[in-house]
């Protein structure tokens, strides 16, 4: 069972997170207004990846786990929290955050899954 849903995870985590990557690009360069609630919608779907892989990875990972879920928190807030964040011109180093701690997001339920998978 834990092996099925870590694949699940994964698999969800690689969809939403490369799907969250390019709509965020797109956003970026202007061309996606209408696609910011996609971006949101995918970049949640990595971030319950990442808590249940996390969650999965527990006693493979501690340490990991732990860090996968306090990262995904910092990823949600964010996203949720970014276009307060640094107004005006120097916005620009909020979105560049967003996208490194998004890629980070997405390098974690890589280990965790490696993890798990090792231990399993």
């Amino acid at each position: 069972m834990q092996q099925t849903l870590t694949r699940i995870a994964i698999v969800t985590a690689r969809l939403a997170g490369t799907a969250a990557l390019i709509l965020g690009i797109l956003l970026w360069l202007g061309q996606g207004g209408a696609l910011l609630h996609a971006h949101m919608g995918t970049g949640a779907l990595l971030v319950l990846s990442l808590w249940l892989l996390s969650l999965l990875g527990l006693k493979a990972a501690p340490a990991l786990a732990i860090l996968g879920a306090t990262w995904g928190v910092v990823v949600l807030a964010l996203g949720v929290f970014q276009t307060t964040l640094l107004p005006g011109d120097y916005h620009w180093v909020v979105q560049a955050a967003h996208l490194l701690i998004g890629i980070s997001a997405m390098v974690q339920t890589e280990r965790l899954a490696a993890a798990i998978g090792r231990a399993g």
